[in-house]
């Protein structure tokens, strides 16, 4: 690619196959493609792992279907991983001209940096909180309107209604045990403007706000929740600079006797506990190559760092780092990635922003992902 920016952008909407738009000039007809993704891990947590010397497995087979059927637009994606399978998106959706179109389905919540506010495999820590690459169920209208673009959603609920099923790609609010509240009724806004200062190097700035209810299937009683981010995306030639902070709060209404202070999350299997308010930062930097070694042909290197502040009592910060690189050559994209964690579950943490027993140790993991995309 002539720019690293343009080829960063590309590589990232390659590897998680980003919804799209379709123009009436192109042909009616669905394209299908998918991914098969092979996995490495060494953990310096997980004794029997390290023993091993880590482990090689296969870690993902996707289908995606996209094209256009008269006017109406599909875009979908179906994911099977070792353990589950889940709905990544799902959506139809229709252009009502270049400047606006409308989604509705299963379709990426408009919050914060877009399409990801990160680089790397991992995704930010934003990401296990549900608000990075979120995905629920419901409409979404986008308009551009000069350097300016806007998100407006409601999102009834998440991608699946069964609220118990911790088997989904999205994190989400997920019941179990004294642990009973839902997610429903959320609306979305996102304004951003796009500064170009060069034909190369441009500015995004941006602000989203969330709202929604939370559902106790307990008390049967509905409470709040909240969340407002301000970010920055910027594209300078082969560098990518991303800063985001965030604040947001879920204020459930838990039976007598279940705290309010943390809210139980889940996703890939696993459900968790999260500080139930708090504030998160995050600062990424990217680097994009363009190289000819045999058949790598681009290179993005970056460190993502995330920040978690939690706002409530017992509770503990958390952080997130991942310095890696992601190759590219022909259809195969890898991830070589080194993420380091304190207090940061999917990291050797318990949870996000609870005061255990591992609060304070940094725990990390070396990170492999291949992936051959078609």
């Amino acid at each position: 690619m002539k720019h690293g920016r343009i080829y960063a952008a590309a590589l990232a909407a390659t590897l998680l196959s980003l919804p799209v738009t379709t123009t009436a000039e192109e042909e009616d007809g669905i394209n299908f493609g998918g991914a098969v993704r092979l996995n490495y891990a060494w953990r310096d947590y997980d004794d029997q792992n390290k023993d091993r010397g880590g482990d090689f497995e296969l870690e993902l087979f996707r289908i995606n279907a996209r094209g256009t059927i008269g006017e109406v637009i599909l875009d979908a994606e179906w994911r099977r991983y070792n353990d589950f399978q889940a709905i990544h998106h799902a959506w139809v959706g229709y252009e009502f001209s270049e400047q606006t179109h409308v989604e509705l389905g299963i379709t990426q919540v408009p919050f914060g940096i877009l399409p990801f506010a990160s680089h790397s495999f991992w995704f930010s820590g934003a990401y296990y909180m549900g608000f990075e690459d979120d995905y629920d169920t419901g409409v979404k209208v986008v308009r551009k309107s000069g350097d300016w673009t806007f998100h407006t959603a409601f999102f009834k609920n998440p991608e699946y209604a069964n609220d118990s099923r911790a088997d989904r790609y999205s994190f989400d609010l997920v019941t179990g045990g004294d642990q009973q509240n839902t997610e429903t009724n959320q609306v979305n806004f996102r304004a951003a403007r796009l500064l170009t200062h060069e034909a190369d190097r441009t500015t995004e700035l941006g602000l989203s706000l969330q709202a929604g209810q939370i559902y106790n299937q307990t008390t049967e009683d509905n409470g709040d929740r909240w969340a407002v981010a301000a970010h920055l995306n910027g594209n300078y030639g082969p560098w990518n600079l991303q800063l985001q902070g965030m604040s947001y709060a879920f204020n459930p209404e838990n039976p007598v006797g279940v705290s309010d202070d943390f809210v139980q999350y889940g996703a890939f299997g696993f459900p968790f506990l999260m500080a139930a308010k708090g504030e998160v930062w995050t600062a990424n930097v990217a680097r994009a190559f363009t190289v000819d070694w045999g058949p790598i042909t681009g290179l993005n290197c970056y460190n993502n760092l995330t920040y978690i502040d939690p706002r409530v009592d017992n509770s503990a910060e958390s952080v997130q780092n991942v310095t890696g690189c992601a190759v590219s050559a022909g259809g195969v994209y890898a991830y070589f990635d080194w993420i380091a964690g304190r207090n940061m579950w999917f990291a050797g943490g318990d949870g996000i922003g609870l005061d255990g027993g591992s609060a304070g140790k940094w725990r990390s993991r070396f990170n492999i992902n291949i992936g051959y995309y078609f």
